[in-house]
C-alpha cells in the first residue's frame, strides 16, 4: 500500500463516508418488519411492538449497526402511536438490544458486518419499503476530526508492522489527512446545570441523583452505572470507583475502568445526604416485603432489588430528554465538562482535576477535550493584567 491510495481513500470518506457509495445514486434499504398491533393479544402494544422488534433483531432480519427509524418516522410510516414507540424502544434499550443515540438514530446493538456491501443488501420477501421507509442515498461528508482518527489507527497499525519486519515502510507517513480546527465548546453554568438536575429531579429521584453525581464527582455514565453499595463509604465520605459498566451485543460486563485504573472519590456532606436519603427510601419499600438491600446491589436499577443497573446508553437517553424539556444543551460527556472546566476556573490545580475525572498522562486530556473556556477566568484575567499595567504606565488613563 502506497500513500496516495490512502489519500484517495481520505478524499472518498471526505465525499460521504458510506464506504458502500460509489458516486452513483442507490436505495438505502431498511429491514424493520411490519408492526402490526393484535387487538386480541392481552399484551400492550408496547409490548407487541418491542416483541416484534426483538424478533427481528434475534432472527437476523435487523442486523448489528442497523439504523431505525426516529420515533415520529416510525410512527408515521406504520400508523402506530409515538408513545408506544418510544416505549417499545426504551425497552429495547434498557435489554441492550439496541443503541439510543441522542439527536440521531437508534442502532441495532452489535458488531457490525465489516462489508460496507451489506449496506445496500436487497430485503428478503414481504418487505414493505414504504412501511420501511426505505429512501435514496444521501451523501454525508466525513468529519475531518474522524479522518484524522483513521488515519492515526492506520499509522500505528503500519508502524507496528515495520517493527515487527512484516514492512519495510510506513504508508502513512507520506499521506495526508485533512486538516481540523476544534472549535471551542462554551461552558455550562451553574444555573443551567441546575435546571437540569431540577428536571430530572422531577422525573424521578434516582434520576436527579444520577446527574448530580456526575456533576460532583466528574465519573463516566459506564462507571456511574456500575457502581454498588458496597463501593460508597457514607462515613467517611468516600466512593470508590472500580469499574465500569457496557453493554456490548446485548452482552452486560462489568469490566474494569477505562484507564484500568481505580480511584477514590471524596464527596461532600450534601452528596453524602442525598445518597442517604435515596438509600433509605430503597430499604424502606424492600422492608415493607421482607426484603432487605445486599452490598453488591447497584445504587441505580430498574431492578427492585438492584440487582442489575441501569444500562448506560438508557440513562443517556434520559438525561438528554430531560435536558430538552428544561431548554438546555447539556449530557453526560457535558457534565464531565462543566466538571472539568468549574474545577480549574476556582482554581484547583490540573493534575487533582484530571485524576478526579479519571484521566491518565498528567491532564493533557482534561485540557485538550475537558477544559472549556470558562467567562469568570477571562474576567479575573483582565482584572489582574490591567491594574498590574496601568501602574506601570506614566499616562494611565483616570476612570
Amino acid at each position: 500500500m502506497r500513500g496516495p491510495i490512502l489519500d484517495k481513500l481520505y478524499a472518498e470518506l471526505k465525499r460521504c463516508g458510506d464506504l458502500s457509495c460509489t458516486g452513483k445514486p442507490f436505495i438505502e434499504h431498511r429491514n424493520v418488519p411490519v408492526l402490526v398491533i393484535n387487538p386480541g393479544d392481552p399484551r400492550s402494544g408496547r409490548r407487541q411492538v418491542a416483541a416484534m422488534l426483538t424478533d427481528a433483531i434475534r432472527s437476523g432480519i435487523l442486523a448489528p449497526g442497523d439504523e431505525l427509524p426516529s420515533i415520529t418516522e416510525l410512527s408515521a410510516l406504520q400508523g402506530i402511536g409515538t408513545g408506544v414507540i418510544r416505549h417499545a424502544l426504551e425497552a429495547l434499550a434498557a435489554d441492550g438490544l439496541i443503541i439510543v443515540r441522542h439527536g440521531r438514530a437508534a442502532v441495532v446493538a452489535g458488531e457490525p458486518s465489516g462489508d460496507p456491501r451489506l449496506s445496500r443488501r436487497r430485503p428478503g420477501p414481504g418487505h414493505d419499503c414504504r412501511l420501511a421507509g426505505c429512501r435514496p442515498h444521501v451523501c454525508h461528508p466525513m468529519k475531518p476530526s474522524t479522518i484524522r482518527g483513521i488515519h492515526s489507527i492506520l499509522a500505528g497499525a503500519f508502524a507496528a508492522a515495520q517493527r515487527w519486519e512484516w514492512t519495510d515502510r510506513n504508508p502513512a507517513g507520506s499521506a495526508k489527512p485533512p486538516a481540523t480546527t476544534r472549535q471551542p465548546i462554551p461552558a455550562t453554568s451553574p444555573d443551567d446545570v441546575a435546571k437540569v438536575i431540577a428536571e430530572a429531579r422531577g422525573r424521578s429521584a434516582a434520576l436527579g441523583l444520577y446527574l448530580w453525581l456526575v456533576v460532583v464527582t466528574g465519573v463516566r455514565r459506564g462507571e456511574l452505572c456500575g457502581l454498588q453499595l458496597r463501593d460508597i463509604d457514607l462515613g467517611r465520605g468516600l466512593v470508590h470507583v472500580a469499574f465500569n459498566y457496557v453493554v456490548r451485543g446485548g452482552q452486560r460486563v462489568r469490566k474494569d475502568t477505562k484507564t484500568h485504573q481505580d480511584r477514590w472519590l471524596a464527596i461532600d456532606p450534601d452528596t453524602r445526604a442525598l445518597i442517604a436519603t435515596y438509600l433509605y427510601e430503597i430499604r424502606a419499600a424492600l422492608a415493607a416485603v421482607g426484603v432487605g438491600l445486599r452490598d453488591d446491589a447497584y445504587l441505580f436499577s430498574n431492578d427492585p432489588a438492584h440487582a442489575r443497573p441501569w444500562n448506560p446508553d438508557w440513562v443517556t437517553h434520559r438525561i438528554a430528554t430531560a435536558a430538552d424539556a428544561a431548554g438546555v444543551e447539556l449530557d453526560i460527556k457535558g457534565g464531565r465538562h462543566y466538571t472539568a472546566s468549574q474545577l480549574l476556573a476556582g482554581g484547583f490545580d490540573l493534575r487533582n482535576t484530571a485524576a478526579r475525572l479519571g484521566h491518565s498522562g498528567g491532564g493533557a486530556t482534561t485540557l485538550r477535550h475537558y477544559a472549556d473556556p470558562v467567562p469568570e477566568v477571562d474576567r479575573r484575567a483582565a482584572a489582574y493584567l490591567a491594574p498590574l499595567t496601568a501602574r506601570s504606565t506614566p499616562s494611565s488613563p483616570q476612570p
